[in-house]
Protein backbone atom coordinates (compact mmCIF):
# COMPACT_ATOMS: atom_id res chain seq x y z
CA UNK A 1 0.00 0.00 0.00
CA UNK A 2 1.54 3.05 -0.89
CA UNK A 3 1.91 6.10 1.63
CA UNK A 4 -0.54 9.02 1.81
CA UNK A 5 0.71 11.96 2.53
CA UNK A 6 -1.49 14.50 5.21
CA UNK A 7 -3.59 16.71 3.79
CA UNK A 8 -5.73 19.70 5.22
CA UNK A 9 -9.27 20.43 3.33
CA UNK A 10 -10.51 24.28 3.13
CA UNK A 11 -13.32 26.01 1.61
CA UNK A 12 -12.99 28.69 -1.39
CA UNK A 13 -14.75 30.51 -2.04
CA UNK A 14 -14.48 31.84 -5.50
CA UNK A 15 -16.33 34.50 -7.73
CA UNK A 16 -17.51 32.86 -10.94
CA UNK A 17 -18.06 36.18 -13.12
CA UNK A 18 -13.59 37.42 -12.24
CA UNK A 19 -12.42 33.61 -11.35
CA UNK A 20 -10.79 35.02 -8.91
CA UNK A 21 -10.84 33.16 -5.41
CA UNK A 22 -12.69 35.86 -2.93
CA UNK A 23 -11.34 33.98 -0.05
CA UNK A 24 -10.79 30.54 2.00
CA UNK A 25 -12.56 29.43 5.25
CA UNK A 26 -10.20 27.38 7.14
CA UNK A 27 -9.69 25.59 10.41
CA UNK A 28 -6.85 26.10 13.03
CA UNK A 29 -4.95 23.15 11.55
CA UNK A 30 -4.20 25.08 8.31
CA UNK A 31 -3.36 28.53 9.96
CA UNK A 32 -0.49 26.48 12.12
CA UNK A 33 0.71 24.74 8.80
CA UNK A 34 0.59 28.82 7.52
CA UNK A 35 2.64 29.75 10.43
CA UNK A 36 5.30 26.99 10.24
CA UNK A 37 6.42 28.19 6.74
CA UNK A 38 7.15 31.78 8.09
CA UNK A 39 9.47 29.64 10.78
CA UNK A 40 11.20 27.29 8.07
CA UNK A 41 14.72 28.08 7.69
CA UNK A 42 15.22 29.71 3.95
CA UNK A 43 17.62 26.68 3.06
CA UNK A 44 15.14 24.09 4.12
CA UNK A 45 12.63 26.44 1.59
CA UNK A 46 15.11 26.01 -1.40
CA UNK A 47 14.61 22.08 -1.05
CA UNK A 48 10.93 22.39 -0.32
CA UNK A 49 10.51 24.48 -3.79
CA UNK A 50 13.19 21.89 -5.80
CA UNK A 51 10.69 18.96 -4.61
CA UNK A 52 7.65 21.04 -6.74
CA UNK A 53 8.86 23.30 -9.14
CA UNK A 54 12.14 23.49 -10.82
CA UNK A 55 12.03 27.65 -10.71
CA UNK A 56 11.65 30.07 -7.77
CA UNK A 57 11.74 33.73 -7.54
CA UNK A 58 15.30 35.46 -6.40
CA UNK A 59 18.70 33.11 -6.46
CA UNK A 60 18.48 31.33 -2.78
CA UNK A 61 18.82 28.22 -5.00
CA UNK A 62 21.98 29.90 -6.20
CA UNK A 63 23.51 30.26 -3.18
CA UNK A 64 21.80 26.49 -1.57
CA UNK A 65 23.97 25.09 -5.00
CA UNK A 66 27.27 26.82 -3.67
CA UNK A 67 27.47 25.22 -0.40
CA UNK A 68 26.88 22.06 -2.05
CA UNK A 69 28.90 22.38 -4.63
CA UNK A 70 32.07 23.86 -2.30
CA UNK A 71 34.74 21.46 -1.24
CA UNK A 72 34.96 20.06 2.18
CA UNK A 73 37.94 21.52 2.63
CA UNK A 74 36.54 25.07 3.00
CA UNK A 75 34.62 24.09 5.99
CA UNK A 76 36.05 24.28 9.30
CA UNK A 77 34.32 21.12 10.06
CA UNK A 78 31.93 18.61 8.18
CA UNK A 79 28.99 19.53 9.83
CA UNK A 80 29.40 23.33 9.08
CA UNK A 81 28.13 21.91 5.76
CA UNK A 82 25.21 19.51 6.74
CA UNK A 83 23.95 22.69 9.33
CA UNK A 84 23.38 25.07 6.15
CA UNK A 85 22.02 22.51 3.93
CA UNK A 86 19.94 20.96 6.20
CA UNK A 87 19.41 23.52 8.42
CA UNK A 88 17.48 22.82 11.67
CA UNK A 89 14.85 24.95 13.28
CA UNK A 90 14.43 25.95 16.57
CA UNK A 91 10.73 25.11 16.78
CA UNK A 92 11.03 21.43 15.60
CA UNK A 93 9.76 19.48 18.22
CA UNK A 94 6.53 21.40 17.47
CA UNK A 95 6.85 20.86 14.28
CA UNK A 96 6.31 17.32 14.82
CA UNK A 97 2.68 17.85 16.23
CA UNK A 98 1.62 19.60 13.14
CA UNK A 99 -1.20 18.18 11.03
CA UNK A 100 0.81 19.01 8.16
CA UNK A 101 4.62 19.35 8.44
CA UNK A 102 6.62 20.92 6.04
CA UNK A 103 9.90 21.02 7.72
CA UNK A 104 12.04 18.29 5.39
CA UNK A 105 14.87 18.38 7.98
CA UNK A 106 13.24 17.00 11.48
CA UNK A 107 14.21 16.65 14.60
CA UNK A 108 18.64 16.56 15.35
CA UNK A 109 19.72 13.54 16.90
CA UNK A 110 22.07 13.36 19.63
CA UNK A 111 25.25 11.52 19.45
CA UNK A 112 27.57 10.20 22.02
CA UNK A 113 31.24 8.87 21.74
CA UNK A 114 31.61 5.18 20.84
CA UNK A 115 33.83 4.98 23.58
CA UNK A 116 31.04 4.21 27.00
CA UNK A 117 33.52 5.61 29.25
CA UNK A 118 33.89 8.82 28.28
CA UNK A 119 29.76 8.84 28.55
CA UNK A 120 30.34 7.53 32.42
CA UNK A 121 32.05 10.22 33.30
CA UNK A 122 31.19 13.56 34.62
CA UNK A 123 31.25 16.40 31.84
CA UNK A 124 31.26 14.34 28.48
CA UNK A 125 29.85 15.55 25.64
CA UNK A 126 26.73 15.10 23.50
CA UNK A 127 26.61 16.63 20.13
CA UNK A 128 23.65 17.28 17.20
CA UNK A 129 26.09 15.44 14.43
CA UNK A 130 27.62 12.24 14.23
CA UNK A 131 31.06 13.86 12.77
CA UNK A 132 33.10 15.51 15.92
CA UNK A 133 35.94 13.96 17.37
CA UNK A 134 35.33 13.37 21.33
CA UNK A 135 38.84 14.57 23.16
CA UNK A 136 39.50 10.24 23.25
CA UNK A 137 40.22 10.75 19.90
CA UNK A 138 37.17 8.42 19.13
CA UNK A 139 33.85 9.16 16.68
CA UNK A 140 31.21 10.64 18.44
CA UNK A 141 28.77 8.40 15.98
CA UNK A 142 26.70 6.75 18.54
CA UNK A 143 22.90 7.75 18.70
CA UNK A 144 22.05 8.39 22.82
CA UNK A 145 18.82 6.57 23.14
CA UNK A 146 18.50 6.94 26.24
CA UNK A 147 19.40 10.82 26.89
CA UNK A 148 16.94 12.82 28.29
CA UNK A 149 16.77 16.62 29.00
CA UNK A 150 17.50 17.22 32.99
CA UNK A 151 15.18 19.74 33.26
CA UNK A 152 11.07 18.71 32.43
CA UNK A 153 10.09 19.46 29.21
CA UNK A 154 7.21 22.02 28.54
CA UNK A 155 4.23 22.57 26.80
CA UNK A 156 6.31 23.48 23.51
CA UNK A 157 3.23 24.21 21.42
CA UNK A 158 2.87 27.68 22.36
CA UNK A 159 4.71 29.53 19.46
CA UNK A 160 3.65 27.66 16.55
CA UNK A 161 0.00 25.69 16.87
CA UNK A 162 -2.88 28.19 17.59
CA UNK A 163 -4.56 27.24 20.85
CA UNK A 164 -8.23 25.85 20.79
CA UNK A 165 -10.04 25.20 17.88
CA UNK A 166 -11.49 28.38 15.63
CA UNK A 167 -12.44 29.30 12.31
CA UNK A 168 -10.64 31.50 10.12
CA UNK A 169 -11.00 33.69 6.51
CA UNK A 170 -7.94 33.74 4.54
CA UNK A 171 -8.26 36.56 1.76
CA UNK A 172 -7.20 35.93 -1.86
CA UNK A 173 -3.67 38.34 -0.63
CA UNK A 174 -3.35 36.83 2.27
CA UNK A 175 -4.75 38.29 5.24
CA UNK A 176 -5.82 36.20 8.09
CA UNK A 177 -8.97 36.78 9.63
CA UNK A 178 -10.17 34.70 12.94
CA UNK A 179 -14.18 35.36 12.68
CA UNK A 180 -17.90 34.06 12.57
CA UNK A 181 -20.53 33.84 9.38
CA UNK A 182 -21.49 37.77 10.09
CA UNK A 183 -18.09 38.54 9.54
CA UNK A 184 -18.05 36.57 6.84
CA UNK A 185 -21.00 38.84 5.16
CA UNK A 186 -19.26 41.92 6.17
CA UNK A 187 -16.00 40.76 4.37
CA UNK A 188 -18.01 40.03 1.06
CA UNK A 189 -19.79 43.56 1.32
CA UNK A 190 -15.96 44.70 1.52
CA UNK A 191 -14.80 42.94 -1.29
CA UNK A 192 -17.58 44.25 -3.73
CA UNK A 193 -19.66 41.53 -3.78
CA UNK A 194 -23.67 41.75 -3.38
CA UNK A 195 -24.94 38.81 -5.82
CA UNK A 196 -24.31 35.48 -3.68
CA UNK A 197 -25.69 33.57 -6.58
CA UNK A 198 -22.14 34.65 -8.55
CA UNK A 199 -20.33 32.68 -5.63
CA UNK A 200 -19.46 29.37 -5.96
CA UNK A 201 -17.68 26.65 -3.19
CA UNK A 202 -15.21 24.02 -3.51
CA UNK A 203 -13.74 22.21 -1.22
CA UNK A 204 -9.71 21.52 -2.19
CA UNK A 205 -7.21 19.21 -0.31
CA UNK A 206 -4.17 20.96 0.73
CA UNK A 207 -0.80 18.74 0.55
CA UNK A 208 2.97 19.74 0.86
CA UNK A 209 2.85 20.22 -3.12
CA UNK A 210 -0.25 22.99 -2.35
CA UNK A 211 1.20 24.35 0.14
CA UNK A 212 4.72 25.25 -1.30
CA UNK A 213 2.90 26.78 -4.31
CA UNK A 214 0.98 28.64 -2.49
CA UNK A 215 3.95 29.84 -0.69
CA UNK A 216 6.36 30.65 -4.15
CA UNK A 217 3.27 32.94 -5.26
CA UNK A 218 2.90 34.44 -1.78
CA UNK A 219 6.38 36.41 -3.20
CA UNK A 220 5.25 37.50 -5.38
CA UNK A 221 1.78 37.80 -6.10
CA UNK A 222 -1.36 40.13 -4.54
CA UNK A 223 -3.49 37.53 -5.71
CA UNK A 224 -2.35 34.09 -4.62
CA UNK A 225 -5.05 31.89 -3.86
CA UNK A 226 -6.19 32.91 -7.39
CA UNK A 227 -2.51 32.44 -9.07
CA UNK A 228 -2.01 29.33 -6.97
CA UNK A 229 -5.25 27.55 -7.32
CA UNK A 230 -7.30 28.97 -10.61
CA UNK A 231 -4.68 30.34 -13.40
CA UNK A 232 -1.72 28.42 -12.18
CA UNK A 233 0.61 31.44 -13.19
CA UNK A 234 4.37 30.79 -13.57
CA UNK A 235 7.01 33.23 -11.24
CA UNK A 236 8.30 34.60 -14.73
CA UNK A 237 5.58 37.02 -14.97
CA UNK A 238 6.07 38.74 -12.41
CA UNK A 239 9.89 40.12 -13.01
CA UNK A 240 8.53 43.98 -13.78
CA UNK A 241 7.28 43.81 -10.62
CA UNK A 242 10.12 42.18 -8.51
CA UNK A 243 12.62 45.02 -10.61
CA UNK A 244 10.23 48.00 -9.17
CA UNK A 245 10.25 46.57 -5.72
CA UNK A 246 13.84 46.92 -5.16
CA UNK A 247 14.15 50.17 -6.10
CA UNK A 248 13.63 50.61 -2.33
CA UNK A 249 17.30 49.66 -1.92
CA UNK A 250 18.98 53.14 -2.61
CA UNK A 251 16.96 54.98 0.16
CA UNK A 252 17.70 53.11 2.38
CA UNK A 253 20.96 53.26 2.30
CA UNK A 254 21.37 57.13 1.66
CA UNK A 255 19.58 57.68 4.85
CA UNK A 256 21.37 55.72 7.26
CA UNK A 257 24.73 56.61 8.66
CA UNK A 258 26.45 53.37 10.50
CA UNK A 259 29.95 52.63 11.45
CA UNK A 260 32.36 51.09 9.47
CA UNK A 261 31.00 47.24 8.06
CA UNK A 262 31.98 44.31 9.37
CA UNK A 263 33.78 43.24 6.25
CA UNK A 264 34.65 44.48 2.85
CA UNK A 265 33.97 43.75 -0.74
CA UNK A 266 35.63 44.43 -3.56
CA UNK A 267 32.83 44.93 -6.50
CA UNK A 268 34.40 44.60 -10.17
CA UNK A 269 32.71 46.94 -12.57
CA UNK A 270 32.30 47.54 -16.34
CA UNK A 271 33.65 50.94 -16.65
CA UNK A 272 31.41 51.55 -19.54
CA UNK A 273 27.93 51.52 -17.90
CA UNK A 274 29.13 50.91 -14.17
CA UNK A 275 27.43 47.75 -14.38
CA UNK A 276 28.05 45.32 -11.57
CA UNK A 277 29.70 42.18 -12.65
CA UNK A 278 30.94 39.94 -9.38
CA UNK A 279 32.54 40.32 -6.64
CA UNK A 280 35.75 38.96 -4.59
CA UNK A 281 35.18 38.76 -0.86
CA UNK A 282 37.00 36.67 2.33
CA UNK A 283 35.21 34.10 4.32
CA UNK A 284 34.00 36.64 6.62
CA UNK A 285 31.34 37.89 3.48
CA UNK A 286 30.51 34.47 2.14
CA UNK A 287 30.17 33.30 5.80
CA UNK A 288 27.20 36.40 6.19
CA UNK A 289 25.56 35.35 2.51
CA UNK A 290 25.49 31.31 3.45
CA UNK A 291 24.09 32.33 7.07
CA UNK A 292 21.29 33.31 4.82
CA UNK A 293 20.11 29.69 4.59
CA UNK A 294 19.67 29.52 8.09
CA UNK A 295 17.55 32.22 8.93
CA UNK A 296 13.77 31.35 9.70
CA UNK A 297 11.44 33.35 6.43
CA UNK A 298 9.83 35.08 9.42
CA UNK A 299 13.12 36.59 10.63
CA UNK A 300 14.06 37.72 7.33
CA UNK A 301 10.69 39.58 6.51
CA UNK A 302 11.02 41.63 9.89
CA UNK A 303 14.31 42.48 9.25
CA UNK A 304 13.51 43.28 5.79
CA UNK A 305 10.03 45.22 6.40
CA UNK A 306 11.84 46.73 9.61
CA UNK A 307 13.91 48.49 7.34
CA UNK A 308 13.15 52.09 6.35
CA UNK A 309 11.29 51.38 3.29
CA UNK A 310 7.93 51.08 1.55
CA UNK A 311 8.59 47.40 0.60
CA UNK A 312 5.85 45.58 -0.36
CA UNK A 313 6.51 41.72 -1.07
CA UNK A 314 3.63 39.62 -2.57
CA UNK A 315 0.99 38.99 -0.39
CA UNK A 316 3.08 37.24 2.18
CA UNK A 317 3.81 40.37 4.09
CA UNK A 318 0.01 40.20 4.89
CA UNK A 319 0.75 36.67 6.37
CA UNK A 320 3.76 38.10 8.33
CA UNK A 321 1.57 40.86 10.24
CA UNK A 322 -1.43 39.10 10.67
CA UNK A 323 0.07 36.29 12.06
CA UNK A 324 2.24 38.04 13.78
CA UNK A 325 -0.62 39.94 15.47
CA UNK A 326 -1.90 36.54 16.75
CA UNK A 327 1.63 35.09 17.93
CA UNK A 328 2.68 38.29 19.64
CA UNK A 329 3.03 36.59 23.04
CA UNK A 330 4.59 33.42 22.04
CA UNK A 331 6.65 35.63 19.66
CA UNK A 332 8.07 37.50 21.79
CA UNK A 333 8.96 35.01 23.94
CA UNK A 334 10.87 32.92 21.33
CA UNK A 335 12.52 36.23 20.38
CA UNK A 336 14.33 36.77 23.96
CA UNK A 337 15.68 32.91 23.92
CA UNK A 338 17.07 33.08 20.45
CA UNK A 339 15.64 32.54 16.73
CA UNK A 340 17.86 29.66 16.10
CA UNK A 341 18.79 26.22 17.37
CA UNK A 342 22.04 26.10 19.95
CA UNK A 343 25.20 27.18 18.09
CA UNK A 344 23.99 28.43 14.69
CA UNK A 345 24.58 32.19 14.84
CA UNK A 346 27.85 33.64 13.04
CA UNK A 347 29.93 36.14 14.25
CA UNK A 348 29.33 38.33 10.67
CA UNK A 349 25.06 37.80 11.16
CA UNK A 350 22.56 40.61 12.42
CA UNK A 351 22.50 41.31 15.62
CA UNK A 352 18.90 40.29 16.40
CA UNK A 353 19.74 37.04 14.60
CA UNK A 354 20.78 34.71 17.72
CA UNK A 355 20.64 31.39 18.96
CA UNK A 356 19.51 29.67 21.66
CA UNK A 357 21.64 28.62 24.65
CA UNK A 358 21.66 24.63 24.50
CA UNK A 359 19.46 22.74 26.64
CA UNK A 360 21.74 20.51 29.81
CA UNK A 361 21.48 16.97 28.95
CA UNK A 362 22.11 13.79 31.45
CA UNK A 363 23.06 10.41 29.95
CA UNK A 364 21.65 7.91 31.99
CA UNK A 365 23.14 4.12 32.14
CA UNK A 366 23.09 1.29 34.22
CA UNK A 367 25.70 0.68 36.73
CA UNK A 368 26.82 -2.59 38.25
CA UNK A 369 26.73 -2.76 42.05
CA UNK A 370 29.96 -3.60 44.23
CA UNK A 371 28.04 -3.89 47.37
CA UNK A 372 25.00 -5.93 46.54
CA UNK A 373 25.18 -9.33 44.64
CA UNK A 374 26.38 -9.80 41.67
CA UNK A 375 23.54 -9.40 39.44
CA UNK A 376 22.63 -6.46 40.55
CA UNK A 377 22.36 -3.17 38.58
CA UNK A 378 21.28 0.37 39.68
CA UNK A 379 20.56 3.43 36.97
CA UNK A 380 23.01 6.04 37.26
CA UNK A 381 23.56 9.33 35.52
CA UNK A 382 26.34 12.50 34.31
CA UNK A 383 25.65 15.74 32.76
CA UNK A 384 26.67 15.40 29.47
CA UNK A 385 28.13 18.65 27.40
CA UNK A 386 27.08 20.37 24.19
CA UNK A 387 29.59 19.91 21.62
CA UNK A 388 29.63 22.95 19.13
CA UNK A 389 29.74 21.61 15.83
CA UNK A 390 31.15 24.53 14.13
CA UNK A 391 34.59 24.04 15.93
CA UNK A 392 36.85 21.13 14.84
CA UNK A 393 38.12 21.02 18.83
CA UNK A 394 35.37 19.86 21.87
CA UNK A 395 33.97 23.24 22.99
CA UNK A 396 30.84 24.47 24.66
CA UNK A 397 30.84 28.14 23.09
CA UNK A 398 29.45 29.43 19.73
CA UNK A 399 33.09 29.63 18.27
CA UNK A 400 33.01 31.11 14.75
CA UNK A 401 31.36 30.88 11.56
CA UNK A 402 30.93 28.12 8.75
CA UNK A 403 33.99 28.76 6.93
CA UNK A 404 37.90 28.69 6.67
CA UNK A 405 39.96 30.91 6.09
CA UNK A 406 40.27 31.91 2.46
CA UNK A 407 39.00 34.29 -0.78
CA UNK A 408 35.74 33.58 -2.86
CA UNK A 409 34.41 35.10 -6.18
CA UNK A 410 30.55 35.72 -6.18
CA UNK A 411 28.17 36.11 -9.13
CA UNK A 412 25.89 38.67 -9.65
CA UNK A 413 23.07 35.55 -9.15
CA UNK A 414 24.92 34.93 -6.09
CA UNK A 415 26.89 31.78 -7.41
CA UNK A 416 30.13 31.37 -4.89
CA UNK A 417 33.41 29.73 -5.42
CA UNK A 418 37.03 29.82 -4.75
CA UNK A 419 39.00 32.29 -5.78
CA UNK A 420 42.22 30.95 -7.98
CA UNK A 421 44.60 32.72 -10.37
CA UNK A 422 42.33 32.36 -13.04
CA UNK A 423 39.14 32.22 -11.90
CA UNK A 424 38.44 35.99 -12.55
CA UNK A 425 40.04 35.73 -16.08
CA UNK A 426 37.54 32.81 -16.56
CA UNK A 427 34.37 34.43 -15.68
CA UNK A 428 35.52 37.82 -17.83
CA UNK A 429 35.46 35.73 -20.42
CA UNK A 430 32.09 33.69 -19.94
CA UNK A 431 30.55 37.59 -19.64
CA UNK A 432 32.42 38.85 -22.82
CA UNK A 433 34.04 41.79 -20.66
CA UNK A 434 37.30 43.07 -22.01
CA UNK A 435 39.93 43.69 -20.00
CA UNK A 436 40.49 47.50 -20.28
CA UNK A 437 36.49 47.78 -19.52
CA UNK A 438 37.08 47.02 -16.36
CA UNK A 439 36.85 49.00 -12.54
CA UNK A 440 37.20 47.89 -9.01
CA UNK A 441 35.86 49.45 -6.09
CA UNK A 442 36.13 48.37 -2.27
CA UNK A 443 33.08 48.62 -0.37
CA UNK A 444 32.32 47.96 3.66
CA UNK A 445 29.01 45.83 4.40
CA UNK A 446 27.45 47.14 7.25
CA UNK A 447 24.30 45.69 8.55
CA UNK A 448 21.67 48.06 6.22
CA UNK A 449 23.65 46.59 2.83
CA UNK A 450 23.53 43.68 4.44
CA UNK A 451 19.65 43.59 4.88
CA UNK A 452 19.24 44.79 1.18
CA UNK A 453 21.47 41.62 0.16
CA UNK A 454 19.15 39.27 1.99
CA UNK A 455 15.75 41.03 0.68
CA UNK A 456 17.34 41.19 -2.95
CA UNK A 457 18.23 37.33 -3.30
CA UNK A 458 14.91 36.54 -1.88
CA UNK A 459 13.13 38.37 -5.25
CA UNK A 460 16.06 39.33 -7.61
CA UNK A 461 17.81 37.08 -9.98
CA UNK A 462 20.70 39.70 -9.92
CA UNK A 463 21.27 39.96 -5.99
CA UNK A 464 23.95 41.73 -5.92
CA UNK A 465 23.56 44.59 -8.70
CA UNK A 466 19.98 45.13 -6.84
CA UNK A 467 21.99 45.63 -3.80
CA UNK A 468 25.12 46.99 -4.03
CA UNK A 469 25.02 48.50 -7.44
CA UNK A 470 24.30 51.97 -5.85
CA UNK A 471 27.50 51.85 -4.28
CA UNK A 472 29.46 51.59 -7.66
CA UNK A 473 27.93 55.28 -8.47
CA UNK A 474 29.74 56.65 -4.95
CA UNK A 475 32.78 58.63 -5.92
CA UNK A 476 34.64 58.09 -2.63
CA UNK A 477 36.44 54.19 -2.91
CA UNK A 478 37.53 52.87 0.37
CA UNK A 479 40.83 50.68 0.94
CA UNK A 480 41.60 47.27 0.79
Amino acid sequence: MAFETPTISIKLLIDQDSNAVLLAEAGNDFVDTLHSLLKLPLGNIVRLVDQHQSLQPGCLNNLYNSVQNLPLKNFRTEACKRMLLYPSNAHEVEFTKLKLNMDLTGPRGHFVCGNQLCNEKQGGWFSYYNTPICTCGGLMNVRATKLRESVAVKDETEGVLYKGESMFFITDDLRVLQGSTGDLIQILLNLGIKNVNSIEEKVVEFGSREMTHLLIHSLISKTTLTDAFLRKQGIGSSSLLLNKRLSFISPIIKETAEKDGRTRVKLMLRKSDMKLLYAEASEDFVDLVFSFLTIPRESALELILGAKCNLTLGSISNLFRDLNTMFSVSNQKNSQKGVLPPFYSSPNEFPNIRSRDPPEFCYYFAKRSSTFPFNTFYDSRVVNKPFDPKSPVPSTTNSSGYLEKNSFVITDDLVVKPLSLLSSISLLKELGILLDDVEQKVISIREVEAIALLGACLWSSSALSASLNFFAKKPKQEPL
